[in-house]
């Protein structure tokens, strides 16, 4: 099932096409099969997702934040001065 944006990028296209703006056609039509194929990305792994949950023996990971960085004390200073100036 397409959604209402990928229907009217593709109505569009065509449009688009008919005036001359071929190549902007072809950006739209791509862009509608790329949305509609994340999509179904989308909606499979939502299902893998269900599947797993269904799994007694599934533990999501804790979150963790190990990679970042703490902010530069001048850095926090800056952002500080700029939103209370």
């Amino acid at each position: 099932m397409e959604t209402a944006l990928v229907s009217s990028l593709r109505e569009s296209s065509g449009y688009l096409e008919d005036e001359g703006w071929k190549q902007t056609a072809q950006l739209m039509t791509l862009a509608a099969h790329e949305i509609g194929r994340l999509n179904t990305r989308v909606r499979k792994l939502e299902a893998h997702l269900n599947s797993l949950s269904d799994n007694p023996d599934f533990r999501a990971p804790e979150a963790s934040n190990q990679n970042s960085e703490p902010l530069a004390p001048i850095f926090v200073a800056a952002l500080t001065r700029r939103r209370n100036p």
